[in-house]
C-alpha cells in the first residue's frame, strides 16, 4: 500500500526563474482552449526542465520533502501543470490559483475550475506520471490519499473528489483532507481535518506551512504497526484537545488604498536600514491594523 501525499506549492527557487513562463503572456481575447493550448506549448518549450522536487522552495516545500515514511509518493497540485508527481521534469513558470497576483489564473478570463479542467484535457500527461486525480485514484484503489492544500487549490479538485467519493473509490479509510477552514462541500466534510491556527505552537512554524506540518505530524506514525486510519484520527483529536487556543486580535481591516498610504508614509520617514515588507507589516499590526501577509507583500512590491 502506498500513501499519496498531494499538496500545493507556489514558491520557486530563484535559480530556476530564468526562462520562466508567465501567464501575463496570454490574452483574454482567445477561447479557453486556445489560451490553455498556448500555455501548454510554452511549457513544453521551456528552456530548462528539472524534477519538480528541485524546482519548488519555501518552508512549505521544505517540510513536504522532510516527510520520511515507507511507500510515500509526493504529488503537487500545480496551477501551471496540473497534478504532477514530484519527480516529473518541468520548466519554471509563474501561475497561481490565489487571487491578487499578476499571474493569477483568473487574469486569463477563465475560472480556476475551467482552467484546471482544460489543462488536464490538453496537456501531455506522459511525463507528469498521471492523467488526472480521477485516474490516479482509480488505478490505485488500495492506496491512501492524503491531501494537504490551501483552500484555493482544494476547490479546483473538489468536484473530482466528490465524484470519487460518490463512486466509493475514496472512503473514510483512504481519504484525508487537511486544509484551513473554508466552505468545503458537505459531502467532503467527513474527511476534513482542519489545520487550526491553535496548532502552530505544537507543530512549530508559521501559518503558511501549517497544512503540510499537520500532514507530517499525522503521517509519521509507529512504523512497527504500520499506517492506520484510526491512528490518524486519534493523533488529530489529541492535538485538537491539547492545543492552546490563540487569542483573537480584532484588528481593523484596511483597504488597498489605506495600506498603500501606510507603506508610502512609513518608507518616506524611515531611518536606518531599508525597511522590508515583513518589518512594515509587523509595525502595521502593532497599531492594531490588519492585512494578510501575501496581500501586504504584493502591495509593498508594487510600490517599490
Amino acid at each position: 500500500m502506498k500513501i499519496h501525499l498531494i499538496t500545493n506549492c507556489t514558491n520557486l527557487k530563484k535559480r530556476n526563474i530564468q526562462g520562466k513562463v508567465a501567464l501575463e503572456s496570454l490574452t483574454k481575447k482567445h477561447s479557453s482552449q486556445t489560451i490553455v493550448n498556448s500555455w501548454c506549448k510554452h511549457l513544453e518549450n521551456a528552456e530548462q526542465k528539472v524534477p519538480a522536487i528541485e524546482l519548488y522552495a519555501g518552508d512549505h516545500w521544505k517540510v513536504a520533502k522532510s516527510i520520511i515514511i515507507p511507500n510515500l509518493d509526493l504529488w503537487v497540485l500545480s496551477a501551471g501543470y496540473g497534478l504532477i508527481h514530484s519527480s516529473s521534469n518541468i520548466g519554471s513558470y509563474d501561475a497561481t490559483f490565489s487571487n491578487g497576483s499578476e499571474n493569477s489564473i483568473n487574469k486569463t478570463g477563465l475560472t480556476n475550475n475551467e482552467w484546471w479542467k482544460a489543462l488536464h484535457q490538453i496537456r501531455n500527461s506522459v511525463n507528469l506520471k498521471c492523467h488526472s486525480l480521477h485516474s490516479l485514484v482509480s488505478t490505485n484503489a488500495d492506496d491512501v490519499f492524503f491531501i494537504a492544500a490551501s483552500p484555493d487549490y482544494l476547490r479546483v479538485i473538489q468536484a473530482e473528489l466528490k465524484e470519487l467519493v460518490f463512486n466509493k473509490k475514496l472512503t473514510h479509510k483512504n481519504l484525508f483532507i487537511v486544509s484551513s477552514k473554508h466552505n468545503i462541500d458537505e459531502k467532503l466534510t467527513p474527511f476534513f481535518l482542519e489545520s487550526s491556527a491553535s496548532f502552530c505552537r505544537t507543530l512549530k512554524g508559521g501559518r503558511v506551512s501549517l497544512n503540510i506540518r499537520l500532514a507530517k505530524y499525522l503521517l509519521e506514525q509507529d512504523e512497527v504497526n504500520g499506517f492506520s486510519h484510526k491512528k490518524v484520527i486519534d493523533k488529530y483529536n489529541h492535538l485538537k484537545n491539547t492545543s492552546e487556543k490563540l487569542l483573537v486580535n480584532n484588528r481593523q481591516k484596511l483597504s488597498d488604498d489605506e495600506i498603500n498610504s501606510f507603506i508610502t508614509k512609513e518608507l518616506k520617514f524611515q531611518q536606518g536600514p531599508k525597511m522590508s515588507a515583513s518589518m512594515l507589516l509587523k509595525r502595521l499590526r502593532s497599531k492594531n491594523l490588519a492585512c494578510e501577509q501575501k496581500r501586504f507583500t504584493r502591495l509593498f512590491k508594487d510600490l517599490i
